[in-house]
């Protein structure tokens, strides 16, 4: 892989100098001469002059400037474009507003008028107000002893139930304690006569179980007696 050589700008004199030296050597037969043309053969072709260096670079300049100002004239157009389509949407918001402005005083003109009705209809109520107040105040007065009448009304009435209620179960009381009276007096002549019934049968079964006795021992008897007769 060759190795790359810096670039550097070197004058023509001196090329031209060290070309005329290496002549010159090599005429007088200096072995010095070969070296210097071997140097000047290898290192030629890197070697630029000034105003090849400067070519070059104007060369290279135009390229960049043409291109630099086709683009800029591309954007210069593009700029332009956005330019006129701001223009004319400027002038249409512009258009927009003064049609804004136009309603908008419309609407403070009917807002104004509104208002001044509206200041004709407080006058009005306020010259109402207070009859509507008076009649307000009455009605709310006569409710109010409709409702308390009402109230004692029917207070009345749930006293005269409370009463009627209490006589009544103050009766409902007595004849339930009456009742009951009777009711024990009931239970006790039944188990009484429960208890007499029970004591006389009591004695009938006592009586009919001394009649059986009676009649196992009369039988017993006889058949007792029925063998020594058969004997005789």
């Amino acid at each position: 892989m060759e190795k790359e050589s810096a670039i550097q700008c070197v004058p023509v004199e001196l090329m031209e100098r060290l070309k005329v030296l290496a002549a010159k050597l090599w005429d007088d037969k200096n072995p010095a001469s070969v070296h210097l043309n071997a140097i000047l053969e290898e290192f030629e072709p890197d070697v630029k002059s000034l105003g090849h260096i400067i070519k070059e670079y104007e060369t290279d300049y135009s390229g960049r400037l043409s291109a630099n100002q086709g683009e800029s004239s591309r954007k210069e157009g593009r700029f332009k474009k956005e330019i006129e389509d701001l223009k004319a949407k400027l002038a249409g918001q512009e258009a927009a507003r003064a049609e804004a402005l136009k309603r908008l005083e419309e609407f403070r003109a009917v807002l104004g008028a509104r208002e001044s009705a509206l200041a004709e209809l407080k006058m009005k109520f306020s010259e109402t107000e207070g009859d509507l107040n008076s009649k307000y105040v009455a009605k709310m007065q006569e409710l109010y002893e409709k409702v308390n009448r009402k109230e004692l009304d029917m207070l009345s009435r749930w006293e005269e139930k409370t009463k009627a209620l209490e006589t009544r179960s103050q009766e409902l009381e007595t004849e339930y304690a009456a009742r009951n009276r009777q009711l024990r007096l009931r239970e006790k002549t039944l188990e009484e006569d429960f208890s007499a019934r029970k004591a006389e049968l009591i004695r009938t079964f006592d009586r009919i179980r001394e009649g059986l006795e009676a009649r196992e021992k009369a039988l017993a008897a006889r058949e007792a007696e029925r063998p020594a007769k058969g004997g005789l």
